[in-house]
């Protein structure tokens, strides 16, 4: 049986090629490419070299082509559009999570703030409760500590010469005084300065005056009972007298009765 021959598919210069052959030519061509149902036309012709393209696929390739360029622009656009919304929906989601960082640090600042007066209130608090107990402590021991130095002045100016074992117990006793006002100054407790400082209200009560020209007016010129304080807080007050002027009159009896003494030793 003669071979039929297909005119369409005789190649310039080249032999014409039947139909037969160019089915089997496919049918190693879909072999070789894994041509499916889903393969378009046109990865079909690029599987063939250009010169080898048979007639009848050139023509569907040319409107395949044709078709892809009219839909290549609305595709194009359509990727434009699509990619714009993600670029949006990207910022949006950046500036949400700036804001919320930008949140959570100035609640983290806030935190730190509250934290650090917290510790500086709990700090206040445990000095003041600490400063109470010591001036309590203080007050109760003041007493003692005042009679100590009441018994260690009248032993200082006892009448008469002192043996040598009264001196030991007298030396023994102001040390133990000594000790205890170096433990007091330890604990922050210190003895109020009086004597010839001025008058201070929030430091020393007064008791009485005393006309003297020894100090100047208005200054400490005796201390009856020793103040102590704590810091800034004041645990006892000095007891003392205040100086004043001596008065005209006070001055005229003191010269009269110097000139008295005069007389009477002139007399004498």
């Amino acid at each position: 049986m003669e071979e039929v021959k297909d005119p369409s598919l005789e190649m310039d210069g080249e032999d014409p090629v039947s139909v037969d052959d160019f089915i089997r030519q496919l049918e190693e061509k879909e072999k070789d490419l894994h041509i499916t149902a889903d393969t378009s036309i046109i990865e079909i012709a690029e599987s063939f070299d250009d010169g080898n393209l048979p007639e009848f696929l050139r023509e569907d390739v040319e409107k395949a082509s044709a078709a892809r360029q009219q839909t290549a622009p609305a595709a194009s656009a359509d990727s434009t559009a699509k990619l714009k919304s993600e670029i949006t929906k990207l910022r949006e989601e950046i500036a949400r999570i700036s804001t919320e960082k930008d949140e959570m640090a100035e609640a983290l600042r806030r935190y730190a703030k509250d934290y650090e007066a917290s510790r500086a209130r709990t700090e206040r608090e445990r000095q003041d409760t600490f400063q109470k107990q010591i001036s309590r402590l203080a007050t109760l021991m003041l007493p003692a500590l005042d009679n100590l130095h009441r018994a260690l002045d009248a032993a200082e100016h006892l009448p008469g010469e002192k043996n040598e074992s009264f001196q030991h117990f007298y030396d023994g006793i102001a040390l133990v005084s000594e000790q205890i006002n170096d433990i007091l100054n330890k604990m922050g407790i210190k003895p109020i300065l009086s004597l010839g400082e001025e008058f201070d209200p929030h430091l020393h009560e007064a008791v009485a005056t005393e006309e003297t020209d020894e100090f100047p007016p208005n200054t400490v010129c005796r201390e009856l009972l020793r103040g102590y304080i704590a810091g800034e807080s004041v645990i006892r007050h000095s007891l003392v007298k205040v100086a004043r002027p001596i008065s005209a009159v006070s001055q005229e009896t003191q010269i009269n009765e110097g000139d008295a003494g005069v007389t009477d030793s002139l007399s004498g």
